[in-house]
Parts: C-alpha cells; sequence; structure tokens
C-alpha cells in the first residue's frame, strides 16, 4: 500500500521550492477586450496531468490572445488562470520554473547562433553547464537534420528552422506544462511527423499539454481533449470520445460548428 501511494504522488505531483504542485491547468472565466472589442468572453476549461488539449478556431478567433494569457505576455481583462493552484499575481517565477512555450511570434535572439541560444535559455533556468549541454546537443540531433545548422546565427534560419530552435527552447529545461501555439506551421513533413512522434512519447501522465493548431491531421494524433472557440467563446469543450461522431469525420464535425452554413462556390464561377 505505501509503494502505492509514494507511486501515485510522484505521478501527479511534483515538488518546486516549498511548494507541493498539483499538474493542473485551470482557466476560469478569461475575458479579453481591446478597446471597444471583446475578443475573449467568459473562457473556462480544465487541463489535467496526462491530457493534451487542442484549441481549434478560425484565424482571428482568439487563439493566440488565449494562449498569450497562459503565457503570461498580456493580461486578461478578466478571469483567473492557475497553474496547480499556483497563479501569477503570487507565483510567476514558480510557475515559469515548470513552463515551456512556444508562442506565435518566436523570441528566439536572431543575433545569436541556435548552439548559443540554447545556452542562453539554459542560464535563464539555471540548468548546470554541462547538463545544459547534454540537453541542448540531444535537443538539436532530434530536431534538426543537419548538425551544423545549431552553428548558424538563427537570422539565416528559415521558418521552419526557427520553428524548430523555439522547440528546442521551450523543452530545454523539461516543463511540466507545454504550451504550443501553431507547432507545426512551417515545418516541412518529416520535421512535423518527428514533432508529433515526440509529443506523443512525451505527454505522460506528470505533464499537461496545450495546444494550438490548424493542422487537424497532426494535431488529432496527440491530442485527448478539444475545444472549439467561435465567437469569442468556447462552443466545445470535451474529450476526443465526446466530440467523436459515427457519422462524421473530426473535419466535418468541426465545420459544423465553425462553418454552420454552406458557401456557394457558384459565386466564384467566374473565376473557377
Amino acid at each position: 500500500m505505501k509503494s502505492f501511494l509514494r507511486r501515485y504522488f510522484f505521478i501527479f505531483f511534483f515538488r518546486l521550492g516549498d511548494f507541493v504542485v498539483q499538474v493542473r491547468l485551470d482557466i476560469s472565466r478569461i475575458s479579453k477586450r481591446f478597446a471597444d472589442k471583446t475578443i475573449l468572453h467568459e473562457i473556462s476549461c480544465r487541463v489535467e496531468a496526462g491530457q493534451c488539449f487542442w484549441l481549434v478556431g478560425r484565424n482571428g478567433a482568439g487563439k493566440t490572445t488565449l494562449i498569450n494569457i497562459l503565457a503570461d505576455l498580456i493580461a486578461p481583462s478578466a478571469g483567473t488562470v492557475s497553474f496547480g493552484g499556483l497563479s501569477y499575481k503570487t507565483d510567476e517565477l514558480a510557475i515559469k520554473r515548470v513552463l515551456g512555450v512556444l508562442p506565435d511570434k518566436n523570441p528566439a535572439i536572431p543575433q545569436l547562433t541556435g548552439w548559443e541560444y540554447l545556452q542562453f535559455v539554459g542560464l535563464l533556468h539555471e540548468l548546470p553547464p554541462d547538463e545544459c549541454k547534454r540537453r541542448a546537443d540531444s535537443l538539436l540531433s532530434y530536431f534538426f537534420d543537419e548538425s551544423e545548422d545549431a552553428r548558424k546565427r538563427i537570422e539565416t534560419y528559415s521558418h521552419g528552422m526557427t520553428k524548430k530552435i523555439g522547440l528546442c527552447a521551450a523543452l530545454l529545461h523539461r516543463p511540466q506544462y507545454l504550451i504550443l501555439d501553431e507547432p507545426f506551421a512551417g515545418l516541412d513533413p518529416v520535421s512535423a511527423a518527428k514533432l508529433v512522434q515526440f509529443l506523443q512519447q512525451y505527454l505522460t501522465p506528470e505533464r499537461a499539454i496545450f495546444l494550438s493548431s490548424h493542422d487537424l491531421g497532426y494535431a488529432q494524433k496527440i491530442m485527448t481533449h478539444i475545444g472549439i472557440l467561435e465567437g469569442g467563446t468556447l462552443q466545445f469543450v470535451g474529450s476526443a470520445e465526446e466530440f467523436a461522431s459515427s457519422k462524421h469525420t473530426l473535419e466535418e464535425s468541426i465545420l459544423q460548428i465553425l462553418q454552420p452554413k454552406e458557401h456557394n462556390i457558384n459565386e466564384l464561377a467566374w473565376l473557377v
């Protein structure tokens, strides 16, 4: 019985300083207004340990705005976000020690090489130099096809390569929470397949992933739960099983919510 309780404790909790924190992301009634326009209206959902929450919505629906709030890049107009009960107001540093983020606008420093940038990120997370080098080597070896790319300046990288160095930086400190905004955008098919395989392995019972992506084919291979964002609100929140339909494909089910009215292609008859 004691061994079972010990195993249960280490699977679902991690120790951080003086805190014992349950791995769980709680988003409660988040709203965001810019000037006189409401982008998000009372968004609420929960991502438990071992879950990958896939956020789906049209362009401009507010997905990146929500992710920026989760990453503490912007403040919500109302509502709260907590990571295992910790909030940014009182536990900002504690949260960021266990949070990995790939934002829409990659913060990679263009004047540094990929290798130098990862060493810089390692210093921010206070990783021992030898451990930082070991982790950087393994990440670069997995995500980059050519080893010499790590020695090139980031300003010379393609869009896909910049995305990959951002992924490496987000993963370097082995976060319990991983927040990814369009991680597959710009990746070639081989790199995207590698990322899918990696995320499938990374999603263990002591971690949680929050993912925004337009790539249905890749995202559905990872997600356990789905949220459909439309009109500033979550029109559906639930597990993949709850969303599944025997009559429709995943894409058709999503379009029924995002595009309930069919558009007549005949309006473009002059073109097509």
